[in-house]
């Protein structure tokens, strides 16, 4: 029984490293970016989070969030690298991967034309990090700058599905 139990381990941790081996790249988030984010949410509430390497905060709460994401591994979380010379996309998917987040989608910012793409996310946003966007059901956005509250955050989605009813 013993055997049967240790095999059954070691397949599960074979299986787990490949489930984290296969997660995707991010994706090169562009002017039509925000728009397919938007356009894919199928009225369900939506968190894009826009983060940095070169942002102390960011990479403070980034296990914080990955735990968030496997709490609520129903919902569209998305994340955004800002950084902007361009971050190498391994460094991104490694970061993310290693806080849990690997399963959420991941963008990383195209090089050049920052300003352009921020204004395509939200008119008034100055480029701080950390930086949330939360999409309701209905389209209705709500942003935040600084670092996540993740018990108003889980406020905000349990709000956000009881609307949907």
């Amino acid at each position: 029984m013993n055997a049967v139990v240790r095999i059954a381990s070691v397949l599960m941790f074979v299986w787990c490293a490949c489930v984290q081996a296969l997660a995707e790249p991010p994706r090169t988030f562009d002017s039509a970016s925000w728009q397919t984010l938007l356009d894919g949410r199928k009225g369900q509430p939506v968190i894009v989070h826009f983060w940095g390497f070169s942002c102390g905060n960011c990479m403070v709460e980034l296990e914080d969030w990955g735990k968030f994401a496997v709490a609520h591994a129903d919902t569209t979380i998305a994340f955004v690298n800002w950084d902007r010379r361009g971050a190498d996309p391994k460094r991104i998917e490694k970061a993310l991967l290693k806080t849990g987040l690997g399963n959420v989608q991941s963008f990383s910012l195209a090089n050049g034309f920052e300003e352009k793409l921020r204004f395509a996310v939200d008119h008034d946003w100055m480029g701080e990090l950390p930086y949330t966007r939360l999409i309701a059901r209905d389209g209705t956005v709500t942003t935040f700058s600084g670092a996540a509250d993740f018990k108003s955050l889980s406020q905000w989605l349990g709000d956000a599905r009881q609307s949907q009813r």
